[in-house]
């Protein structure tokens, strides 16, 4: 008898309570809603990080341009080596960067005591060079400026 009862047993598929097809309609809804959700997911959260890139990028270059302004000013007085010091500093500093590629620096000349001098540069965003580069594939001129005043009793 109980070779007849562990014939008759039931596996544990056939005692399980089969499941609506309401479920399994369900889970692939939930399926495709995840593959179509999830990229644009994905989209949206590097885009904001290309837009962080940019506003980065935007500073490094301000700063650049204000330290190339500053170096400017501490070469002597109506000297040629005022844009030499300026054009180190700028593509020194932003040689730091492997996204930006300098491009022009104007206007850091020679100067009289005393006078204003105006800095003006600009670079190249690429985004080919991070992550980013799969939403913007691009790249972006970006511009600054800056001034920094000499000293009025700076002499040669």
């Amino acid at each position: 008898m109980s070779a007849q009862t562990s014939a008759t047993a039931a596996t544990p598929r056939e005692t399980a309570a089969p499941r609506p097809h309401r479920w399994r309609r369900q889970e692939g809804q939930a399926l495709l809603e995840t593959a179509i959700t999830l990229p644009l997911m994905l989209l949206l959260l590097l885009g904001f990080l290309a837009v962080l890139v940019r506003v980065e990028a935007q500073l490094e270059l301000d700063a650049a341009t204000s330290l190339a302004a500053a170096a400017a000013v501490t070469a002597p007085a109506a000297s040629p080596l005022a844009f030499e010091y300026a054009r180190r500093t700028w593509t020194g500093t932003l040689r730091q960067y492997p996204y930006l590629r300098p491009g022009d620096l104007e206007g850091c000349a020679a100067y009289r005591p005393g006078q204003v001098v105006t800095c003006r540069g600009s670079a190249i965003l690429d985004y080919g060079e991070t992550p980013m580069g799969l939403v913007v594939p691009l790249p972006v001129r970006i511009e600054s400026a800056a001034t920094a005043r000499s000293s009025a009793y700076r002499s040669r």
